[in-house]
């Protein structure tokens, strides 16, 4: 014998019949372009959701996506089209001034090469160093801004004649 289906099971249906009708009568009768932000729960569309492709840069606002919004590794050199990112240039120059005498201070600069900037510099003297060796000053040195040259300034605490030697690190951006 077949029971008839309770008065719960028939509400139960028609619950449902009318959910997903509303669903489906959504999806046939709503303009194209109707659902925006303001009708979108905030999570509700995720990197699942979205076709791949469908994101191009003319359909982001300007300053959407900034370094600080992009993980750190989600980006290779690969996704990147050529020139993108430009080839950064460096190169390490030495120069050698007259010889300091000691108890003496002595100063020697050295220069980028047309094109690059100085961004870090160092020095000595040539060869092994004396425990009373002071490193005066390291800079950027002139009037060309960004910096093109470096210089250091040694006191030679030595007993004799002593070279300095002058490093500047330079980049071409």
């Amino acid at each position: 014998m077949v029971r008839p289906p309770s008065p719960a099971m028939i509400v139960a249906c028609l619950a449902l019949a009318v959910s997903l009708g509303g669903t489906g009568y959504a999806a046939v009768t709503l303009p194209e372009k109707s659902v925006g932000r303001k009708q979108i729960r905030n999570g509700a569309v995720g990197n699942l959701q979205i076709r791949a492709g469908a994101i191009t840069a003319d359909k982001l606002r300007a300053n959407v996506v900034t370094s600080a919004k992009i993980r750190d590794r989600s980006i290779a050199s690969k996704d990147l089209a050529k020139g993108v990112v430009p080839v950064t240039v460096t190169s390490l120059k030495q120069a050698s001034g007259e010889a300091v005498a000691p108890g003496a201070v002595g100063a020697v600069s050295a220069q980028c090469p047309e094109g690059q900037r100085a961004t870090g510099g160092g020095g000595g003297f040539a060869g092994p160093p004396t425990t009373n060796d002071n490193l005066v000053d390291s800079l950027p040195v002139g009037d060309e801004r960004p910096a093109v040259r470096w210089r250091v300034s040694l006191f030679n605490g030595g007993t004799a004649p002593r070279t300095p030697v002058v490093y500047v690190i330079c980049s071409s951006r």
